[in-house]
């Protein structure tokens, strides 16, 4: 019981680390050399707490071995994956087709997760999960200003 509350706390600590994050990080809408920010790039600022918030419910459903919370918050994703493969990257904007790579790696892992905990392997769902984090924090840190 301890360890779901702790699990709980987390994943709403860090949703609202990445929620003031964007925020903070965003504030002016304007980046690089002072360009104003076009509007897919305001609708990936917009997505951003979205996948941040669906991810952490996706571990804690994985936690508790709940697919429907898990399929529901995985939807949130894939049905904006389109969106993100249109935005331009912050940094490394010439590089696009290597950021098509990452969005697109990042949706695989995240039908593969729903699909390993619908076949009831749940931990390998979580080893597969795992790697939605790190297709995030790799795109993340090649492609975000």
């Amino acid at each position: 019981m301890r360890k779901r509350g702790a699990v709980i706390t987390l994943s709403l600590v860090m949703g609202s680390l990445t929620l003031y994050g964007v925020a903070f990080a965003h504030g002016t809408e304007k980046h690089g050399k002072m360009v104003p920010a076009d509007a897919q790039m305001k609708k990936l600022h917009a997505m951003m707490p979205m996948f941040s918030l669906a991810s952490a419910g996706m571990e804690t459903a994985l936690e508790k071995g709940d697919m429907a919370v898990l399929g529901t918050e995985a939807e949130k994703i894939t049905t904006a994956i389109p969106d993100l493969k249109k935005s331009k990257p912050h940094k490394n904007i010439k590089q696009r087709e290597k950021y098509v790579e990452h969005v697109t790696n990042l949706e695989k892992m995240v039908i593969a997760t729903v699909s390993l905990a619908k076949n009831g392997d749940f931990a390998e769902a979580k080893v597969t999960f795992k790697k939605v984090e790190e297709a995030c924090a790799a795109c993340h840190a090649k492609f975000r200003g």
